[in-house]
């Protein structure tokens, strides 16, 4: 009886993905003949193939190098194609991203991650902004829906997929985000931006000269995002209100000093709904609304002294505040954090830069309905070095980088995470790279600490409690990447990579002897070992100077292997080996129509992740596969006023992303429409 619903279901899947394709390549060959005849000066991007491979990037290294020469699987996502994608926030930009899986749980929340193991607090990956850590201590996630900026002072998001840990430490394990925001310099004058549509807001923008060398910006921005349907088709009145303001500051006293400094303050109410257990409930679950209040700021400052040209010293400090409550827990935290850099080129063949870290955090909890923390409050410290050294052979065409970083952790003592990296110059516009690299991920307050009531056995009167473990220690991943790039000077780039990881030490679960009346406690061990293997294509092609095509590529596989001394229960905290896609694809093309008009059509597939596991799972839905269509049509009446109409998941009026582990709610992510406005002077 189920074979055939199973054929017809996957008849169905194929036909939407090619009836979408069909659709895309329909769309883009009429667009394409029509521009043809209307194309005139064309500005698709400031910068040429050729020269976007040279750009510097820092991420990989620490250290400025050109894109084209890092041997690591990187990607860019400049201030073009921030604009080009019409998208309104950080997280909807990192889809452009081969390899990271960027999934919208609701009006507010994402789960992203790189190479799997993605969740509302994904905690493989590690976020900067301008040099400043973004994971929250208490999970080692991140808290996308209060990371945010005027899109149009972000430079540049550089994207490395695979460990950083050698040069930035603990939870760079499967990938790096560093969100990089324009120099002052860059920003001087005004600009107002405005939207419209299910989400709406404004912000703006003014820096302005106040030395021969230095210059200064201040911003403010705020927004509403309005809920989106359950799967019933009913309002979640999930809305999302958010402000913020700032400013920064550069300044070049002398040709040797460089001073940066910033400072960002927020304050935001989230409505969410969750589904919290209950014994009173035949389903053992109740759903609510629930109103999340989220506040606190930034303090960075940046001193650079640069020697000579072959020695650079940096400085950096900063301190950040973060509170947040709901009915899912109460916390507060304090960071203060200094870095030091030194990069010194030993030759003109050998480059060398160490750097020493210390952070130190407080942590303040409250007990909410579902997690609770004992102790309440947290101190937590990190000590860090980090050692590298690059060395060229054979007139630089052959490259070996050496590295390590040395960490002592509160929770995870002493650990060192090195890596080997091999880059080789096959020809001026071919290179063949390779690496290997161990990385760590510290256990979070939660896993350490925190108790949390994630389900209810009402037959029983019990609660199912996942319990800390102060004895949770560090995980490790042990990775192999190959990759190989090639350009040419003005048409075509092919970037690709394969990679294999091994996973020690992994979050599991097993059954403790009841302490209490009342509780079913399972307590977190390091309990599994995993393996992940895949591969990650991007292309950009250009044939004419006015039409751009851009296509993404990956695919990934997780094979996950309890330890033999580990017992579990059938009601064990869902594992992490089954909420990513298999397969993701996406292919953009960009066309400017003249001077003035700008369209750009986006395709996305994103595999289905058909055994999600999280509460309750037989009263919720799955997540299947989904193609979304989405288009930008841009008009610039004056140089300095950009209108432009967006249209997402064109295709499908509905679909559902994601299933967050704690207090799931199934939310649909909508077909949506919105005007983008910007004027600058």
């Amino acid at each position: 009886m189920n074979e055939p619903g199973h054929k017809t279901s996957s008849v169905k899947q194929w036909y939407q993905k090619w009836h979408c394709l069909f659709i895309y390549l329909t769309i883009t060959l009429i667009w394409t003949g029509f521009c043809q005849s209307q194309a005139a000066e064309a500005d698709l991007t400031d910068l040429s193939i050729e020269e976007l491979m040279n750009r510097k990037v820092v991420t990989a290294s620490r250290s400025e190098q050109n894109l084209s020469d890092t041997a690591a699987a990187v990607f860019v996502i400049n201030q073009d194609d921030i604009r080009r994608s019409g998208v309104n926030s950080i997280p909807e930009a990192l889809r452009l991203v081969p390899g990271i899986h960027v999934a919208r749980i609701d009006s507010s929340k994402w789960a992203i991650s790189a190479r799997g193991f993605n969740g509302r607090f994904a905690n493989n990956l590690l976020v900067l902004m301008d040099g400043r850590t973004l994971y929250i201590p208490s999970s080692s996630g991140v808290f996308w829906e209060i990371q945010d900026r005027i899109l149009a002072d972000i430079e540049r998001i550089e994207v490395i997929r695979g460990p950083g840990a050698s040069v930035w430490g603990a939870n760079a394990v499967n990938g790096i985000i560093n969100i990089i925001t324009k120099n002052s310099v860059d920003t001087e004058g005004g600009l107002v931006s405005l939207v419209g549509g299910d989400r709406s807001g404004a912000g703006a923008r003014y820096g302005w000269q106040f030395d021969e060398q230095g210059f200064a910006r201040i911003y403010a921005k705020f927004f509403r995002q309005d809920g989106f349907e359950d799967q019933n088709g009913n309002d979640t009145e999930g809305d999302w209100l958010m402000s913020r303001g700032g400013f920064r500051m550069d300044w070049t006293p002398t040709s040797k000093h460089s001073i940066m400094a910033q400072a960002d303050t927020y304050d935001g109410s989230i409505d969410q709904n969750l589904t919290l257990p209950s014994i009173t409930s035949p389903t053992g679950a109740i759903s609510v609304l629930d109103s999340a209040q989220a506040k606190g700021g930034n303090l960075l400052a940046r001193w650079e002294y640069t020697k000579s040209l072959a020695s650079r010293l940096s400085t950096q400090f900063y301190y950040e505040h973060f509170s947040r409550e709901d009915r899912t827990k109460n916390e507060r935290f304090h960071i203060f954090d200094i870095d030091f850099q030194h990069d010194l080129a030993l030759s003109r063949d050998n480059e060398f830069n160490w750097g020493l870290e210390y952070r130190f955090s407080t942590n303040h909890f409250r007990d909410a309905e579902i997690v609770s923390y004992s102790p309440s409050t947290q101190h937590l410290h990190l000590i860090s070095a980090f050692l590298q050294d690059k060395l060229s052979f054979f007139n630089q065409r052959l490259e070996f980088t050496l590295g390590s970083k040395f960490e002592y952790h509160t929770f995870s003592g002493f650990q060192y995470q090195p890596t080997i990296r091999a880059l080789w110059k096959i020809t001026n516009h071919q290179r063949v790279w390779a690496s290997l690299s161990r990385a760590t991920r510290v256990p979070s307050i939660g896993e350490r600490n925190a108790e949390i009531r994630f389900a209810a056995i009402p037959q029983q009167q019990t609660f199912v409690v996942l319990q800390g473990n102060s004895n949770f220690d560090a995980e490790t991943v042990l990775s192999y990447e190959l990759g190989y790039r090639f350009w040419s000077s003005d048409l075509f780039s092919f970037d690709l990579v394969a990679f294999y990881n091994d996973y020690d030490d992994l979050i599991f679960t097993e059954l403790s002897e009841p302490t209490e009346a009342g509780k079913f406690p399972l307590r977190i061990i390091n309990g599994e070992k995993a393996k992940t293997w895949g591969v990650e294509l991007t292309a950009d092609w250009r044939p004419l100077d006015w039409i751009r095509f851009q296509a993404g590529y990956s695919y990934l596989r997780m094979k996950f292997d309890q330890f033999q001394d580990s017992t579990t229960s059938p009601a064990a905290f869902p594992s992490r080996d089954k909420r990513d896609p298999a397969t993701q694809a996406s292919l953009r093309s960009s066309f400017d129509l003249g001077s003035s008009v700008e369209f750009d059509l986006w395709l996305r597939y994103v595999d289905s992740i058909p055994d999600i596991e999280v509460i309750n799972a037989a009263q919720l839905p799955s997540v299947d596969s989904y193609v979304a269509v989405d288009i930008r049509l841009a008009w610039r009446p004056h140089k300095d006023i950009e209108l432009a109409f967006v249209g997402r998941n064109l295709n499908d009026p509905q679909h559902l992303e994601y299933l967050s582990e704690l207090a799931t709610f199934p939310v649909q992510i909508e077909r949506r429409f919105y005007i983008q406005g910007k004027w600058t002077f």
